[in-house]
């Protein structure tokens, strides 16, 4: 998934074993299965990972943004367990594995914040996963908004338009609209030009 802020382990590695790709809307960087080779930050663009199953469907696991790293299991894993796909175009910093993990066993600090990075996304997947039992368009979009909010009164600001965002979440964008329109019609949001307001409700 994606660590927010990681410099002070991605520094570790010496600048000169660091590679930079560029990719283009909807280009790979991986495939699941695919020898985990590296850890991945995002300098520009969006990062998508996408685990595909054994039914033939797939999950939209993360979307690393500015200034994430991604695939951190890689340092622990022999494949990726996901596809990563550019969702637009973006530049990233490669950091090969073996060097990350050397850099690592050196350094106690820089271990430490990668674990407390690595938790924090234990804590989003639980709360995702928790999404994914409620089956009421608008009463997800609501749970959805509130992880996402912060401030008083809570405000979610999107970085993407809702189309990308159904497609991660698993609705369609029609679906999307009208529970967006319900909310805001029940006084449950307010909205204005990618800011979503929360507001209080007596029900809530």
């Amino acid at each position: 998934m994606g660590i927010q802020g990681a410099g002070a382990w991605v520094g570790l590695v010496d600048s000169e074993r660091l590679r930079r790709r560029r990719l283009e809307p909807g280009e790979a960087l991986f495939r699941q299965g695919a020898s985990a080779v590296a850890v991945y930050r995002v300098d520009c663009g969006r990062v998508r990972l996408v685990r595909h199953l054994e039914d033939g469907s797939s999950v939209a696991l993360h979307v690393a943004r500015n200034g994430e790293t991604f695939a951190e299991a890689a340092l622990w894993a022999e494949a990726y367990h996901c596809d990563s796909v550019a969702e637009a175009l973006s530049e990233v910093t490669v950091i090969p594995k073996a060097d990350l993990l050397d850099a690592l066993e050196d350094n106690p600090q820089a271990a430490l914040a990668l674990a407390r990075g690595l938790a924090a996304h234990v804590r989003d997947l639980r709360a995702r996963l928790e999404l994914r039992n409620i089956r009421s368009a608008p009463k997800w979009i609501l749970a959805w908004l509130r992880l996402q909010a912060s401030g008083d009164p809570p405000t979610a600001r999107l970085d993407r338009p809702w189309t990308e965002i159904a497609a991660e979440i698993g609705l369609t964008h029609e679906a999307i609209y009208r529970a967006l329109s319900t909310l805001e019609r029940t006084g449950r949001i307010a909205r204005r030009s990618g800011v979503i307001t929360l507001c209080r409700h007596r029900d809530a």
